[in-house]
């Protein structure tokens, strides 16, 4: 299994846009904000993988462990960056798989679209189709 670990925003609806990791890696799916994991499911509980053709492969929308959501690898307008210690914390997959605390840091950084794609594209070799 190919471990990927990558800074990505939850799309929770309305213009609630919440900045995370996704990680993959031994065999579980996993999404961590700096208040700790969204979900963390064994690889064979994610499904229905979408890439929705107007998000030009820079996110998708699946189901993790029967609940549906919208990832986005291109930071949305207005949406607060992706932690840079959360993103280092979560390299260890240690941390996000058996759902450690992570802490919260001071903001920095952008991820930009060309980026995005890049991680998107990265991404469809991980998920299942």
């Amino acid at each position: 299994m190919t471990s990927l670990v990558t800074p990505a925003w939850w799309m929770a609806g309305g213009l609630r846009n919440v900045p995370g990791v996704l990680a993959a890696g031994e065999g579980r799916l996993a999404f961590v904000t700096d208040d700790g994991p969204v979900f963390s499911v064994p690889l064979a509980e994610v499904s229905d993988v979408r890439w929705p053709w107007h998000w030009f492969g820079g996110g998708c929308r699946l189901v993790a462990g029967g609940q549906r959501y919208a990832i986005t690898f291109v930071r949305p307008n207005g949406a607060p960056p992706v932690t840079p210690s959360l993103l280092e914390a979560t390299q260890s997959l240690a941390v996000v798989l058996s759902l450690g605390a992570v802490p919260a840091h001071s903001v920095t950084g952008l991820f930009d679209v060309r980026s995005g794609r890049k991680a998107g594209a990265a991404w469809k070799e991980v998920l299942p189709r």
